[in-house]
């Protein structure tokens, strides 16, 4: 009691004039904070399943080697394109996926300031690449099967919105294609005709790379995009002593997608 008598004697004019006040208000000691929460994200968790075809265009050439024909040596003298050996294919995919995914963008929210939905996949793809022809420099001329080559995949996944229900998809998997028996018709100069196998069947390592761009519709989306995967060589078959080089493909994509 003594120290606030004490206060409000210091606090009075020199001059004496003002009088002291009758009360102190509660306001005049309040401190008025304003408390600002930084809204968080919550994320849940939701699966989607998806269907896709695709155009397969495939890169790469099977280096220079030995064909064996009737115990003779016929010595290939230039590479061999994967696109002479075989024609652009058709494919499809069967996809599923889980996904973090954050809550609706807020009405005023850019969309782009949203953060991405992120999580894991498996798809199982399947190929078909019909057999052309190709010629070398010596006029030896292969022409092998219709090459199918399945294919299985695990990998990352995310996924943002671009604009309203527009959105655009990136993803990254790890796998293994496997490669049949393939035959194929070996003709060289001067020789007839013989049927060898050109591949041996094996499992080997393959890799994929995919931007896809769609729109959602309820639960459901309509996609289109592009990719690229490398798969790696089987060994030559019997009859044929050559260096297969890695096959790659450009891929050309649209599908459908329900998320659940």
């Amino acid at each position: 009691m003594s120290a606030v008598i004490l206060l409000l004697f210091l606090g009075a004019p020199p001059d004496g004039d003002a009088g002291l006040p009758v009360s102190v208000g509660a306001d005049d000691s309040t401190f008025r904070v304003q408390m600002i929460g930084a809204e968080r994200e919550t994320y849940r968790f939701g699966m989607s399943a998806s269907l896709q075809g695709r155009v397969a265009i495939p890169f790469g050439a099977a280096d220079r080697g030995d064909t064996f024909v009737s115990g003779n040596v016929i010595v290939i003298t230039n590479r061999m394109s994967y696109l002479e050996l075989f024609s652009p294919g058709l494919g499809f995919t069967i996809e599923a996926d889980l996904m973090a995914r954050p809550p609706p963008p807020r009405p005023e929210g850019l969309p782009w300031e949203r953060s991405p939905a992120m999580g894991g996949y498996v798809a199982l793809e399947w190929d078909w690449f019909d057999g052309g022809s190709a010629t070398d420099d010596s006029g030896t001329r292969i022409e092998p099967d219709t090459l199918r080559l399945p294919q299985v995949y695990v990998g990352f996944k995310a996924q943002g919105t671009v604009q309203d229900n527009f959105f655009g998809e990136l993803r990254f998997g790890l796998g293994a294609a496997h490669f049949p028996s393939l035959k194929a018709k070996v003709a060289p100069v001067g020789f007839a005709p013989r049927t060898l196998e050109f591949f041996e069947e094996a499992w080997t390592f393959a890799m994929e790379l995919r931007l896809h761009f769609g729109w959602k519709a309820g639960p459901f989306a309509f996609t289109f995009g592009l990719g690229g995967r490398l798969i790696a060589p089987p060994e030559s078959g019997a009859g044929i002593s050559m260096d297969p080089a890695e096959l790659w493909t450009l891929d050309f994509e649209a599908g459908v997608q329900i998320g659940f």
